[in-house]
């Protein structure tokens, strides 16, 4: 009857050591049926549960029911179980020896994993949909004053309303690119050179931003990395940096070797810095993931004249190299 019910059904010891064990026990702890048992039970389990299954024996050992979640290795791979340690007292009510049943739950946790998993993804897309709607009003509200002081120059062809809507179109394609479909990005069919996708993102703030050093083909995978990493700085700057003051500049300094590429990021001319922040914004942060996970570093450096972030892409480029 034990050997018919997928539940492993164990007797252990006080001490903790098998007794018996049915044949669903023996498969799923690797112990051969004809073994005679006797051998510790927590040694035959992975040694991340080990604590947790020590902690559980004790309680049954002194009389209480206890239950921890374990799992097992095997051929077949990972199963998780739920397993019930229960006392069995004898006529003096001292504890005689442990029957401990043990449940697969691995769908059932496999399944909670998933739930969780999804209820984070969308408090995190929540969240980055905030912080992008907040920052959209903080980037309009710059490229309003910049606009209004590039038609101020005396010999401006355009009003401040055209400036503005070039701007804005040229943030429209940005962001477009920022947030493409990653389904077509993955496909890794195209390519755009490093100094025209820099261009197209900061387009919106005219001659104020520049690009030098070697230019080469972008991988394709790595366009909407590279992407969301300079709106994300740019967004930042008009907020808290150079592009919010006036004649503050950026350059962006690129370095292309075989397929790595190192890009600088440089801020003069904004409001001085006396000290680095103590903690960075939920938009830091999601660019560091991103980058940490397209196998990339980050590493911001606040001097007293500007912001100054290296990015290290190792795989991001083509073989291609466009000028130096």
């Amino acid at each position: 009857m034990l050997d018919a019910t997928p539940d492993c059904i164990k007797m252990i010891s006080v001490s903790g050591r098998l007794l018996m064990m049915n044949r669903a026990g023996c498969l799923a702890l690797g112990v051969a049926e004809d073994s005679g048992f006797g051998m510790p039970w927590i040694p035959l389990l992975p040694e991340d549960v080990h604590q947790s299954g020590l902690v559980a024996l004790g309680r049954a050992a002194s009389g209480e029911n206890a239950r921890f979640h374990g799992k097992s290795e095997s051929a077949e791979g990972t199963k998780y179980w739920d397993n019930l340690l229960t006392p069995v007292m004898d006529s003096s009510g001292g504890v005689q020896f442990i029957l401990c049943v043990s449940r697969d739950v691995t769908e059932k946790t496999i399944l909670e994993w998933e739930v969780e998993e999804s209820i984070k993804r969308e408090k995190l897309l929540s969240k980055e949909m905030r912080h992008r709607v907040k920052n959209l009003f903080s980037v309009v509200s710059g490229l309003i004053v910049i606009a209004e002081k590039e038609a101020a120059a005396e010999d401006a062809p355009e009003d401040a309303t055209c400036i503005l809507r070039e701007k804005l179109e040229a943030l429209s394609r940005a962001t477009d690119a920022a947030f493409a479909d990653r389904s077509v990005a993955d496909a890794d069919v195209t390519v755009i050179g490093v100094h025209s996708l820099v261009n197209s993102v900061l387009r919106p703030y005219g001659s104020r931003c520049s690009v030098v050093g070697g230019d080469a083909l972008l991988r394709n995978v790595m366009m909407t990395t590279l992407t969301l990493f300079l709106h994300e700085l740019a967004t930042n700057s008009v907020k808290y940096g150079a592009l919010g003051s006036d004649g503050g500049q950026v350059t962006v300094r690129c370095v292309a070797e075989n397929q790595s590429l190192d890009m600088t990021w440089l801020e003069v001319g904004g409001p001085k810095i006396s000290t680095s922040p103590k903690s960075e914004g939920f938009g830091s942060e999601m660019i560091d993931r991103i980058v940490r996970s397209a196998g990339g570093t980050i590493n911001r450096t606040w001097h007293s004249e500007g912001l100054v972030v290296d990015l290290c892409l190792p795989s991001a480029i083509q073989f291609q190299h466009l000028n130096s």
